[in-house]
């Protein structure tokens, strides 16, 4: 089961069996962060552990990479990341289970993985914060079937999560 408390700034999440997670949802459990202006991701390479329960302690503003993704649409994305300087197309494929963003940068690709709702709105029941995964690799089956590579590589992956602006929501102006 997954867990996550939003305290004092600490994100407790347990990645027992994200694949579980993303099959109860199915493929309309992304509909918020296809539809969404922007998505936030933030991945850790080293985390703490919870001592009483063993599970993955992430600290909010202490991940080693963050991710922004906008103007998402038919496809494909512009992604911004604390790794690579500048912004980057990067193309937005529904592979069955899983939401994942590829890019594909000087022969290596970089798949950001999103596998399942681990917080809700509790008001509504809208999914605020998804489990993700990020890794860095050479497979262009990536291309063809990114959930066989998600699956593959998920357990050297990076762990995080990522959370979406709201539709709907008008933005301010300024000087109006």
């Amino acid at each position: 089961m997954r867990c996550l408390r939003r305290s004092s700034g600490i994100v407790l999440l347990a990645l027992l069996a994200p694949a579980a997670a993303a099959a109860a949802e199915g493929a309309a459990a992304f509909d918020n962060l296809v539809q969404s202006r922007y998505v936030h991701c933030a991945f850790y390479k080293s985390y703490e552990l919870d001592p009483a329960t063993g599970h993955r302690l992430m600290v909010e503003g202490r991940s080693q990479s963050l991710t922004h993704f906008q103007a998402i649409h038919d496809g494909h994305a512009r992604q911004i990341s604390t790794r690579v300087a500048g912004a980057r197309n990067v193309r937005v494929m529904n592979g069955g289970k899983y939401l994942h963003f590829v890019d594909h940068v000087a022969g290596m690709y970089v798949l950001t993985t999103v596998y399942g709702c681990i917080d809700r709105d509790p008001r509504s029941g809208t999914c605020v914060t998804y489990g993700a995964m990020q890794s860095r690799h050479f497979d262009p089956r990536v291309l063809s079937d990114p959930d066989a590579v998600y699956v593959a590589l998920r357990e050297v992956s990076d762990p995080g999560f990522c959370d979406h602006s709201f539709i709907g929501i008008q933005e301010a102006s300024s000087g109006r």
